[in-house]
């Protein structure tokens, strides 16, 4: 089922809310606004947001933050209405209000990091993401799971010991899958390395 909602326009003239598709969440819904008939902003929900994580709207990962193409004094002279652009059903219509965002320019890496859509900051961005590992073990089996976790947080396949010792875990339910990854980016080996973890809904997570 596709849900969405609009939230508000920025003083920088973005446009911001969620969609997502609650039967296949890790999808990056493409997006359409439309005001008076026209579309005024397009792209993708698949930014990440600590409330609809916590509020269980998909997996957190749904939402969206669009520039617009008319001014601010324009758009709010009508509703606007949020549209799936594959399918054109409507998600939410509103009289939409203008806020003062206070953006400021992004002052470091992390910073840039963080606003960026296709990588987490750390892995407590994937708590919702336990069905999904879930279901990639009882397809692929544990062993299977466990060489993605490696690849994905290491960047190398699992060593004999690891292996073993969270096939064992998983399989007594004395650690989730989320579990792993969390052990495995605790690591020296992580801490000391550069890597970047792809989000739910970019191509380089393995999971789905």
């Amino acid at each position: 089922m596709l849900r969405g909602h609009l939230d508000n326009v920025t003083s920088y003239g973005y446009i911001e809310g969620w969609a997502c598709d609650t039967d296949d969440p890790t999808r990056a819904l493409e997006v359409s606004v439309v005001w008076n008939d026209t579309e005024v902003a397009l792209g993708l929900a698949h930014r990440f947001r600590d409330d609809l994580l916590g509020a269980d709207f998909g997996i957190g990962w749904c939402a969206f933050r669009l520039r617009l193409s008319v001014s601010l004094e324009q758009i709010q002279t009508a509703p606007v209405r949020l549209l799936a652009k594959a399918s054109g059903q409507e998600l939410a219509v509103k009289q939409i209000a203008v806020i003062d965002d206070g953006e400021q320019p992004l002052a470091s890496l992390e910073a840039v990091t963080g606003a960026d859509p296709t990588v987490i900051a750390g892995i407590w961005q994937l708590r919702k993401c336990e069905p999904i590992m879930l279901q990639f073990i009882r397809r692929h089996g544990v062993e299977s799971f466990l060489d993605a976790a490696y690849s994905y947080v290491l960047g190398r396949p699992a060593d004999p010991t690891g292996r073993a010792q969270y096939t064992r875990c998983i399989r007594q339910a004395t650690v989730t899958p989320v579990g792993v990854l969390e052990a495995l980016a605790s690591s020296d080996e992580y801490r000391t390395g550069s890597r970047q973890l792809a989000a739910p809904n970019a191509p380089g997570f393995p999971f789905v």
